[in-house]
């Protein structure tokens, strides 16, 4: 078991945080996410307040 860590801790390591950064990513960007629902209501306000003419 140490031979693994002492060989491939980095790469275990990477493995991990990038696992880590698509996990929070995720729930960051997911439908009930803050940055979605920022989003949202952000295209929202811009579209009420756009005026269509025609």
């Amino acid at each position: 078991m140490k031979v693994i860590f002492e060989e491939y801790s980095g790469i275990i390591i990477t493995a991990v945080a990038i696992i880590a950064l698509i996990a929070i990513s995720a729930l960051l960007l997911g439908t009930n996410g803050p940055v979605h629902e920022a989003f949202t209501s952000l295209i929202d306000d811009l579209l009420s307040k756009a005026v269509v003419s025609q």
